[in-house]
């Protein structure tokens, strides 16, 4: 079985809006429901973690439509809290696919890629390849230039076998460690995480000229 955590209990303070933008119509739509309808045929559970204030909202608009497969539950104090969370109120899937809530462009075809090759390898990001030059900085001084032949942006959905990553959280909490995304706990542990090429138009919505005229 699948199952998925959508990470929507971010506040998106950098969108400008007294909304979350997760909440935010997207022609005439939610985003984080643009999100979900993508994986609704993909996946057996799902776990939506949200603001305490809008739990009955989204529970409102998805429970019909996901028929007894979703659970809508409060996020923590961070990103790692809320997906902390949303993995225990899982139910014992096989494979757990993390996404953002604000990422409504994802594509059936990008989270089965994920999938099959967490299946394989255990943990699996989508990355695109970084087309820019990057620089290292300390303050306002250039450090180094970096190979940007050996670096992606990582996006998601990120996919991960159950087991490795509940040991992820575990040594993560043990250790009082915060991470950025679900896949730097698993490097943390020693384990491999495989990359399956990400798609340009999957997005993550962080400010309002992302979506010119449309939240």
């Amino acid at each position: 079985m699948i199952g998925l955590i959508l990470a929507a209990a971010g506040a998106g303070s950098r969108f400008g809006s007294s909304v979350p933008k997760q909440f935010l119509p997207l022609d005439g739509v939610p985003v984080y429901l643009r999100s979900l309808e993508s994986f609704e045929s993909l996946v057996d559970h799902a776990v939506v973690v949200v603001p305490g204030d809008w739990k009955d909202r989204v529970a409102c608009e998805t429970q019909e439509r996901w028929q007894g497969r979703i659970r809508v539950d409060t996020g923590g104090d961070q990103r790692q809290d809320s997906v902390r969370r949303g993995l225990f109120a899982l139910p014992p899937v096989e494979i757990v696919l993390v996404h953002d809530a604000a990422r409504p462009y994802v594509t059936a075809n990008l989270i089965t890629l994920v999938i099959e090759e967490a299946r394989r390898s255990g943990a699996c990001i989508p990355g695109l390849p970084v087309s820019q030059t990057v620089k290292e900085v300390a303050g306002s001084r250039v450090i180094r230039t970096l190979d940007r032949t050996s670096l992606v942006l990582a996006q998601t959905p990120q996919g991960f076998r159950r087991n490795i990553l509940l040991q992820a959280f575990e040594r993560a909490e043990k250790d009082g460690f915060y991470g950025t995304d679900e896949s730097i706990l698993v490097e943390r542990i020693g384990l491999p995480v495989s990359v399956v090429e990400g798609e340009p138009r999957n997005i993550k919505i962080t400010f309002k000229q992302d979506v010119p005229g449309q939240l």
